[in-house]
């Protein structure tokens, strides 16, 4: 990736650059190996009402299955369990459409050529392929950093604080995070280096991703909008890049219309018929089909019958206080540094004149994510949706420190020196570390 000339700086960004790869990567080995520690010392709660692949009843039990599970088990865990059946049997159930399929097909991919058990291929495949593309995201965060501030040292302080981010164990687990947050921070990238081609590719692989990647066109619409404005004309290739991310969404939802509202025969395993009987799980069949057919997008559907609570202001209950505690720092650092952005600068223009800033759409859609996240969906998935979202979680934490993070003394004594850099320093910390020991076990952190 080429950067744009950097007016006024004596650092080498590739000194930086060098060290960002491996900093990414020591992260990974940390995760990996709290996973182990936390998971071999602490008994699995017993969470009630959890989904559990009906394939995971196959136990490998070769010698490699046993220490492949042993391992890395304490990664399979929550959602963890949606995409090992969908990499597994496919959308057999009714519940499964509230996962896009990108990620489970690309670990179908990579396993293809090689034998071996499908629950064991799943784990290896899984962790090394969300790790490998963290490491990838860690240096495209840098140089997206660098290309809408122009700060060397606020891009290093930011891969960083990405590195070891609060919600760092989602990126390595058979999560879609690590994918999602690839594609959207390289199709930012893309779009700040005006690689619209480019840009909407990734945005619409982001979008058969994650349901929340459909806000990246905010991305190819502002441009279209900053076009018109400053170079009287219309960029065609925004207009047919939004409609490409449309249309990515719509697939998927077109695939489940398909599976699930037409009567046809289907050939399931009996592990499966099984299980959706005992938890009342309705599968694609050649008898009936089911009321939303027709009606509702089948996501919307799903959504709102299997994770009750989505809407305005739904999930606000007493009973919900804790998971609110939980988000409660990614919801106020990010809503803090939009308030103070949009207080300190001249937002009449939406930031399309020459001297405006070029980080404005980003506030705008973090913002908008962050108001989203706190009235409308479970409040505890905010810290890792904003996590893989939007690269301003991490340069509104970067802020409060005014020195390169190196991991040395003189960077531990000015930490502790200074109480907001101290407090947002042991939030990733604590999060990093406790977070990873309350998910391996099944507790909530989710």
């Amino acid at each position: 990736m080429k950067d744009k000339k950097l007016k006024g700086l004596r650092i080498d960004p590739t000194l930086y650059r060098s060290s960002v790869w491996r900093l990414a990567a020591y992260s990974r080995m940390s995760i990996v190996i709290l996973q182990y520690i936390f998971n071999a010392l602490i008994p699995d709660h017993q969470a009630q009402g959890v989904f559990i692949s009906p394939g995971l009843r196959d136990s490998d039990d070769t010698s490699i299955g046993r220490s492949v599970t042993a391992i890395l088990g304490g990664f399979l865990r929550w959602d963890a369990q949606y995409f090992h059946h969908i990499y597994r049997y496919g959308y057999t159930y009714e519940n499964t459409l509230a996962f896009f399929p990108l990620y489970p097909n690309v670990l179908r991919l990579l396993t293809a050529i090689f034998p071996g058990h499908s629950n064991t291929m799943f784990l290896i495949a899984g962790v090394i392929f969300n790790n490998l593309i963290f490491v990838f995201t860690a240096l495209v965060l840098f140089n997206l950093t660098l290309r809408i501030h122009n700060n060397v040292e606020m891009a290093y302080n930011s891969t960083v604080l990405f590195c070891f981010n609060p919600a760092s164990v989602f990126f390595s687990a058979p999560y879609s995070e690590s994918l999602f947050v690839f594609t959207t921070f390289y199709g930012m990238y893309h779009t700040a280096c005006e690689n619209i081609w480019k840009s909407s590719l990734l945005f619409g692989l982001s979008v058969l991703n994650r349901s929340n990647g459909l806000l990246n066109v905010g991305f190819l619409l502002y441009y279209m909008i900053q076009s018109a404005v400053k170079k009287r004309k219309i960029s065609f290739k925004c207009l047919i890049g939004i409609c490409f991310v449309f249309a990515c969404f719509s697939l998927f939802q077109m695939y489940g219309y398909y599976k699930f509202c037409t009567l046809e025969e289907h050939t399931l395993d009996p592990e499966v018929i099984d299980y959706a009987i005992t938890n009342n799980l309705i599968t694609p069949n050649n008898i009936s089909i089911p009321l939303w057919c027709g009606v509702r997008l089948p996501y919307s559907y799903v959504q709102e019958k299997y994770w009750k609570n989505i809407g305005l202001l739904s999930y606000f209950q007493f009973k919900q206080i804790p998971n609110f505690l939980l988000a409660s720092p990614c919801i106020f650092l990010l809503l803090k540094f939009g308030l103070e952005y949009f207080c300190n600068n001249n937002i009449i223009y939406l930031g399309l004149r020459n001297q405006d800033k070029p980080d404005f759409v980003y506030v705008v859609h973090s913002t908008f994510l962050t108001i989203f996240c706190l009235f409308c969906i479970h409040v505890q998935v905010t810290t890792r949706m904003l996590a893989s979202s939007s690269p301003v979680f991490y340069w509104a934490c970067a802020n409060y420190f005014k020195f390169p993070l190196h991991f040395n003394k003189i960077t531990y004594n000015r930490i502790m020196y200074d109480s907001k850099s101290k407090l947002v320093a042991l939030y990733f910390f604590t999060y990093f570390i406790v977070g990873t020991a309350l998910f391996v076990n099944f507790l909530p952190f989710t």
